[in-house]
């Protein structure tokens, strides 16, 4: 009888591996009388899946050539240690009504591809085990898992067993300067694009000897990666965010990313090369930049006209507050603000310097510009931080919150569950699962995933917007510096725009007995005065 042999071994250590292999099945053949027509191997090759194997792939279009009479290999671990593959394989080669022998069990049938084909599958996930926990028992003993990583140096240190300390670093000092510079450069607010251009510039070379690009330094929202969120410059090394998973279709390793809670975190102070007040600075712009980021990816696809009306008037309230102030004449710091007390008409330009509420007979009317912007002036001076405050701890921003938190929480397990559904559904899916039906499930849930993700950065926005900002000492004396200049020249086009966002509304009220006193009350934009914290 014609065989073909088949030999494969897993990783390229092995290098004698698929020639003993060989050796051994010509020997089992020449012992059964069998005469070998043709040999195939796969050579550093995993056994998990039997897809993208040339030789097996060679092997399976010679049996329906009828090249050979039967299949002779060292093991049933040699053809696949995947439980699925093992047993098409076998089928495949009965329908041709060719034997599979090994030289450990002999002619394979049934309750081989049951039971070895089991064995093998476990054989495979222990392993996987215990490398993992290998791993995670070298990051506990001070080592830190992968390959090169920008900033330090690979060392060779033994451990108090006198075993390697696999993963031992020490900081490279040239090389954690550029980081230090990078860092600073980015919580300064510089873009990501003008950061690598300038390191271009200088000649400085990458982490991979290229030239620097954002996504080096940004990475990946969703799977928490790049330079700027990489833990270790803060001394911490965090493990075990991804998991892999093998397609089971094509065979190919997905990388899916675990839940925060099974992150594992070692802090190794010696390698820190960031302040913590730094890198807290850049992680939380990393998290706004790209949250916003996101939002504009994502709102073409799950939002509704409503929604997409509603950011874009709030964009435009966001642009108009942060707009370049021009050098053409500013306009009065009240002007389309003034409202009269009486009649709540606005109180608008007549004739030079003059300004009158539109009721006639109105006690407001005919009041000079010299007149209004005393008292305007007056009202908003009257700022400070216990009004900010007040704002912040009343009852109706306190409610806002809470209803921000609830929703942050439940829209998190809600996202939670959502992952957990499609992980049991990848779990349970065999190697056929390919109906319309399930493509259309995991097409649901991804948009699904994608709405409680937005909902997620709406509520965080709007929660940080309720927040009591900090630094009010500064935001108020940044304040009282505007109004100040505002008392020299009402005009001053660097005071008026800044004074402007933050004043929402001007009430003149005029006594309607024989003193006439005329007085104003402002009403503040609170937003606007946070904002004012952002100016130099």
């Amino acid at each position: 009888m014609h065989v073909a042999i088949y030999a494969r071994h897993s990783t390229d250590k092995q290098e004698t591996s698929t020639q003993d292999q060989i050796r051994r099945c010509r020997e089992y053949c020449s012992v059964k009388g069998y005469q070998v027509a043709d040999v195939f191997f796969d050579e550093g090759i995993s056994g998990s899946h039997i897809a993208n194997r040339p030789g097996i792939g060679a092997l399976l279009v010679a049996a329906l050539n009828g090249r050979f009479e039967g299949v002779v290999a060292e093991d049933l671990s040699r053809i696949s240690r995947d439980q699925a593959d093992t047993a098409n394989f076998f089928k495949k080669m009965m329908f041709l009504g060719l034997p599979v022998e090994t030289v450990t069990d002999g002619v394979i049938n049934e309750l081989h591809i049951g039971l070895k084909s089991t064995m093998n599958a476990l054989y495979l996930k222990d392993l996987s085990d215990k490398t993992h926990r290998g791993v995670i028992a070298a990051v506990l003993r001070g080592g830190v898992p992968g390959g090169q990583l920008y900033g330090y140096d690979l060392v060779h240190a033994l451990d108090e067993f006198g075993e390697p300390i696999r993963g031992k670093r020490k900081i490279n000092e040239e090389q954690a300067e550029i980081i230090r510079e990078i860092f600073e450069y980015y919580a300064e607010g510089r873009k990501l694009k003008h950061i690598c251009d300038d390191l271009n510039r200088r000649g400085i070379d990458s982490p991979k000897g290229g030239k620097w690009a954002p996504s080096s330094l940004v990475g990946s929202f969703v799977r928490q990666t790049g330079m700027l969120r990489q833990t270790l410059y803060n001394g911490v090394v965090t493990f075990n965010k991804m998991q892999y998973r093998k397609h089971p279709e094509n065979g190919k390793r997905l990388s899916i990313m675990r839940p925060e809670k099974e992150w594992i975190t070692v802090p190794i102070p010696e390698l820190t090369i960031i302040d913590d007040e730094t890198f807290t600075k850049v992680q939380k712009a990393l998290d706004e930049r790209s949250s916003k980021h996101l939002q504009r990816k994502m709102i073409p696809t799950v939002m509704t006209e409503e929604e997409k009306r509603e950011t874009s008037i709030r964009r435009s309230k966001e642009w108009r507050r942060k707009q370049a102030v021009t050098k053409k004449r500013a306009n009065a710091v009240f002007g389309g603000k003034l409202y009269c007390g009486e009649h709540n008409q606005k109180i608008t330009a007549t004739y030079a310097k003059h300004y009158s509420c539109p009721v006639k007979g109105c006690a407001n009317r005919n009041l000079h510009y010299d007149e209004i912007i005393k008292l305007v002036l007056n009202a908003i001076a009257e700022l400070d931080e216990a009004k900010i405050i007040e704002h912040f701890e009343s009852e109706e921003i306190q409610q806002v919150r809470a209803h921000h938190a609830r929703e942050i929480e439940r829209l998190n397990q809600h996202l939670e569950d959502l992952r957990a559904s499609i992980n049991k559904v990848i779990d349970a899916l065999g190697p056929d699962a390919r109906s319309t039906e399930i493509r259309a499930f995991f097409d649901d849930k991804a948009e699904q995933i994608q709405r409680t993700k937005l909902d997620i950065a709406h509520h965080k926005r709007d929660l940080a917007d309720c927040a009591t900002p900090k630094k009010l000492q500064n935001i108020v004396q940044q304040h009282q510096r505007l109004v100040t200049r505002l008392s020299l020249w009402s005009r001053d086009p660097e005071a008026v725009a800044p004074i402007r966002q933050t004043i929402k509304r001007l009430t003149i009220t005029t006594s309607g007995d024989r003193t006439g006193n005329v007085t104003c009350c402002a009403d503040f934009d609170v937003q606007g005065i946070t904002s004012l914290g952002e100016l130099r």
